[in-house]
């Protein structure tokens, strides 16, 4: 279970925000809490431990190119199997024709 104040895409609102009622932000989500709401159980797939000693900024930074880094492996993965297909096709019609 996930709780948005121990995540590390949380980011409180400094004391002097001019909008009291809310607690904070979800960096990745863009969703406000208000305080009560902040350590509720919720199921968030995308939920990350806060490291101690990084930001928020750092945080979202390394979601974004951990995120990335992922799509780009299965679209690579996915293309060389897309140039195998295409390379026995090749081999294939050389071979009947």
């Amino acid at each position: 279970m996930a709780r948005c104040g121990r995540c590390g895409l949380w980011q409180s609102y400094p004391i002097d925000h001019k909008e009291k009622a809310f607690s904070g932000v979800c960096l990745w989500y863009q969703t406000r809490l208000t305080n009560q709401e902040v350590y509720s159980h919720r199921e968030c797939p995308d939920f990350i431990e806060r490291i101690p000693n990084h930001s928020a900024d750092w945080h979202f930074d390394y979601k974004v190119k951990r995120v990335e880094l992922g799509t780009a492996y299965k679209e690579a993965r996915r293309s060389t199997w897309i140039a195998y297909v295409a390379l026995f096709v090749s081999a294939l019609g050389l071979l009947l024709g």
